[in-house]
């Protein structure tokens, strides 16, 4: 890694080098760091990305064919969008491309979220809401804004979202329902594609 490597932000939100997602890629080896990408949204969605992206070589190297002139070069330039643009979606069609903030599509997650039936409140960071008003849950990162529970890579999204629910219900139904009901949302809404969506339930409210 050189100075102008940094300068030209190779890195993901998380401090993750693209180029050794890459190489996990293309060498099929373990991370690095285990436990942080699996509870890295930024990694996983930009892993999804690269593997599609890397998908067409594997399929050529099973075959007595040469790699299409540039490939290399162009998902070279691929990763260094995607680092670049680690806070944003990207959707691209003729006319252009549209970004997408990373706090929005983790508003229209929460909103999506909330409006299940019996889920009295989704938010970033692991923050529950009190009578008075938000208070941190042990369990959460401190300190974490609502957009680090989304990843993002192109048009692929990774999200972890945090709810309380009712007492009494199902909360693996519940949890579902949470899931497609986002899935969906973001669909729609933003034209992203959903690679996860995890919940975890930080509260029961009677």
């Amino acid at each position: 890694m050189t100075d102008h490597d940094d300068r030209h932000g190779d890195r993901l939100p998380c401090g993750v080098r693209a180029d050794d997602l890459l190489q996990q890629v293309i060498d099929g080896t373990p991370p690095r760091d285990p436990v942080h990408q699996a509870s890295c949204p930024h990694c996983r969605a930009t892993l999804t990305h690269l593997s599609e992206l890397w998908a067409p070589v594997l399929d050529l190297a099973h075959e007595d064919v040469r790699a299409p002139a540039g490939l290399l070069q162009a998902v070279m330039s691929e990763i260094r969008e995607l680092a670049r643009s680690g806070w944003s979606a990207v959707l691209r069609d003729d006319a252009g491309q549209t970004r997408i903030a990373a706090r929005v599509v983790g508003a229209v997650a929460r909103l999506a979220a909330e409006s299940v039936p019996h889920v009295t409140l989704a938010l970033g960071g692991g923050r529950v809401a009190t009578g008075s008003g938000e208070e941190s849950d042990p369990a959460a990162v401190a300190g974490s804004e609502d957009a680090t529970d989304v990843g993002l890579a192109g048009d692929r999204v990774v999200i972890d979202v945090q709810i309380a629910v009712d007492l009494g219900v199902s909360i693996p139904r519940v949890a579902q329902q949470v899931r497609d009901r986002i899935a969906d949302h973001l669909r729609v809404h933003t034209g992203l594609r959903t690679t996860e969506v995890n919940v975890t339930v930080v509260d029961v409210r009677s």
